[in-house]
Order: C-alpha cells, then structure tokens, then sequence
C-alpha cells in the first residue's frame, strides 16, 4: 500500500516537472519569438555598424537541438544605400545556434555561427583604407560627442570590436562559411582575386568577449578556387587550394578583428600561373644572362604549373604574406624558386623576395659539358679559376641555377641577378689582355738587359 502511494507521488512529480519544463520552454519560446524579430536584428546591426542591413526572415525553431535562429537574404549596403542590388555583402542564410542560458535575460548566447552561400565584394583603397572595413566602422553620428568620438575611433583604428557585444553575443563557439564567393579588388596591386566555392570553417574555439585573452586562437579549415586577373582583365592564374591554418582572431589590446594566420595550404595540378604576370615574366627574362655562358633562352610558354611541393606555407598578419617556406613554379620544365623568408604587402604592393632559376635538366645535360669544353679554348693560366667559378655560381646538382632577388612594387618588380655570372668571353679577353702584358713586360725586361 505504502508502495503504491510513493509510486503515485513520484509519477504525479515527474508529470509536474515534465509540465512545469514543457511551460516554461513556452514562454521562453514566446519570450524569444518577441524578441528576436528581423526589425530588432535590423536595428542591433545598424547600431553596430556604419551600413544599412535589410533581412529577409528571421525563423526561430526553439525546439530544435541546439535551439537555432535562421536569418535569411541578408544584405549590407554603405550608409544611405537602399538598392539591395548595389549590397557589397550579400547572405543567402544564418544560422545561430544558441545556448538556453540566456534567453530569459533577453540576450543571444550564441555558439555557433554558419554562413551559408555568401557573396562579398571588397576593394582594398590605394590610402590603405578598404570598402569592408568601412562598413563595420560606428556608426556616423551629429552630435560634437560622437563626432569627437568617432574622431579618437579613427585613430585608434576601431569599428566593429569585439569588446562591446558581451551583452548581445555571450560566447562563439565555431563559424563555418560555405559556397561562397569574395569578389576582392587590389587597386595599389592592379589585381582582382576572385575566392570561387569558398569554404572555411573555424573550430576548436570558444570566443568569449569576457575573457578574450584565453579564447583568441581558433582552427581553421579552408577551401578555394582563386582567380587572379589584373586590373585591365588579363588571367594571371587559377589557386586551387586546400589546407589547415591555426588563426588568433582579435587584437587583444583593440578588441578589433585583426586575424593573424598561419598555415600551410595544397595546390591541385589544375592550379598555374600566366608567365605574363609581372613577377613572372621579370623573373624569366633574367635567363638572358645565361646568353654569357652561351645558352639562349628563348620565349616562355603562356603557362607555369606548381612543381615539387605543389603547396604554399604562409604567415598574414595586417595585410603582410611572409613565406614560410620555398614555393616552386614550373615553367615547362624550368623552374623558378621563391625561397623562404621572402614577403608581400598586399595592401601597399610592397614585395621583397629571393628565388632561384633553374633551367631544365635536359639543357642542362647539352649545355654543362658543353661550356666546359669551351673552357679548354681559354689559357690555362685561368681556366682552373673560371672552371671554380662556374661551379660555384652557375652550377648545381649537374643544373644550370641562376640566383635573383626582387622588390619594390610587385606589380612592377625590379628582379636582378643575386650573385656573380661568369662571362666567359669576358674572360677569355682578360686573360688575353694580361697575357700580352706580361709577354710585352718579359721583351721590355729583355731588351733593358
């Protein structure tokens, strides 16, 4: 009997509970249906940022596991600008996942972030400034305060910062971005890059703008088709790339997004370079010089391919590409090597490299034996010391290697030979030039006798 009374108690408490759960998950549901509205996020992003925001729908599905809020058609357009078909972002879906800690606060804890079929035009500005920055700039405002404001916030650099959204966004846990594509301008590099089926996805994070210093640093994962194009529309290549990367997302002292990358990213055998691009093109004429050892190059074929590694190890940080290893680009079956240690600036067009030519091994193999027959015309007082220097500067692993070194603007590079090239010729005359000296300076000696 006793028994049986406990049972009914503990089913009656349990049914309490259940219905007790199941209420309050209404009006938690009700509470966020209220507050999460297209017109409110319309209102949080504009107070954020310097653009105007349209949303198409806001969807929220409580009930889901993890609760999630679906934004859909999202498009952000500079101040002023209400044709969404001038947006320089454009967002098919977003979808938030979201933590119940939050929601009887009236706040989003947000912990995962997806991006679904974006398209985002950039323009990096010749004064350094760009179009996206400018978007995620404080608002503008009248008033002397925020003018006076806006003013320090310029100078300091700020916009968008991390540090003012603890309250909308309590922590992220991940951000995933997929088929999307970025339309990004260069004007100081005359280059367009277009990012085609972009997909990235940052994990093993827990941002928090609370305690930002020990949830800075992220995972990510990456996958593109690049297209290069100079301004004036000419292909410069195709970057099929895929690879991890480890990233610090914010600036701890800011609060800004400054990403910082490191990482290391594949190349596909559909990926290549047009010899016409600058740094190419430069790069193969420095070959001429080979013409004093008597091996003519002739025009280079429209292509250059990826060879040996096929990949690209890379540090950005502010815009600055440090290479962090040799990149190998084939030019049928010439090679130019960019060394390690060389950088870019892709936003002041700034470049500083050193690499290596090095002609194929099939002309090689006609040219090495070739030269060094020649070497028997010279006198012999000097061919053991051309032959050493041959060796020494022209020479490796049986393979004609001519050494460069480049910087300046990339866009308009000054590559030069980095090292000594034996001009055999020149040589030969020299030698000539000091031999007759010294038969004329033994016939002088004799005659004073």
């Amino acid at each position: 009997m006793m028994t049986s009374l406990l049972k009914k108690r503990f089913i009656k408490l349990i049914a309490i509970l259940v219905l007790g759960i199941v209420g309050l998950s209404v009006v938690a549901g009700l509470l966020l249906s209220n507050f999460v509205t297209k017109d409110l996020l319309e209102q949080k992003i504009e107070d954020s940022i310097n653009a105007e925001v349209s949303i198409g729908a806001v969807d929220v599905s409580l009930f889901a596991l993890p609760a999630t809020i679906v934004v859909s058609d999202v498009s952000l357009m500079p101040k002023g600008v209400t044709d969404v078909s001038k947006a320089e972002v454009n967002i098919s879906k977003v979808s938030l996942s979201i933590g119940w800690a939050g929601l009887l606060k009236k706040h989003i804890d947000v912990t995962y972030l997806a991006v679904h079929q974006a398209d985002i035009k950039i323009t990096y500005f010749k004064d350094g400034s760009n179009s996206f920055g400018k978007l995620f700039e404080s608002p503008d405002s009248d008033s002397d305060e925020d003018k006076l404001s806006k003013e320090d916030e310029e100078k300091s650099g700020e916009g968008f910062n991390i540090n003012d959204q603890g309250d909308f966004v309590a922590s992220l846990g991940g951000v995933s971005i997929s088929d999307t594509r970025i339309d990004l301008v260069l004007e100081e590099m005359k280059m367009q890059l277009i990012c085609e089926d972009l997909n990235i996805d940052l994990s093993a994070m827990q941002i928090d703008p609370n305690d930002l210093a020990a949830s800075n640093e992220a995972k990510l994962d990456a996958e593109s088709l690049i297209r290069a194009y100079s301004l004036k529309g000419e292909h410069y290549g195709d970057l099929d790339m895929d690879g991890t990367a480890s990233v610090k997302l914010f600036n701890l002292s800011t609060g800004k997004i400054e990403p910082e990358v490191d990482g290391a990213f594949s190349l596909s055998d559909q990926s290549w370079l047009s010899t016409g691009m600058p740094f190419v093109a430069r790069a193969w004429e420095q070959l001429s010089v080979l013409e004093k050892v008597g091996l003519g190059v002739g025009k280079a074929p429209d292509r250059a391919s990826f060879g040996r590694s096929k990949s690209i190890a890379v540090h950005y940080h502010l815009g600055r590409i440090d290479l962090l290893k040799p990149l190998s680009i084939w030019v049928d079956d010439w090679e130019v090597a960019v060394l390690g240690g060389g950088w870019l600036n892709t936003q002041t067009d700034k470049h500083k490299v050193s690499g290596e030519l090095l002609a194929s091994k099939k002309a090689s193999a006609l040219m090495v034996p070739t030269i060094f027959k020649g070497l028997e015309l010279l006198p012999t007082q000097i061919r053991a010391s051309v032959a050493d220097d041959l060796r020494d500067n022209l020479i490796r692993d049986d393979r004609l290697v001519v050494k460069i070194k480049s910087s300046g603007y990339f866009s308009d590079p000054k590559i030069r030979p980095d090292g000594k090239i034996v001009d055999i010729s020149k040589a030969s005359r020299s030698a000539a030039e000091e031999l007759l000296k010294e038969k004329a300076g033994n016939l002088l000696k004799g005659l004073l006798k």
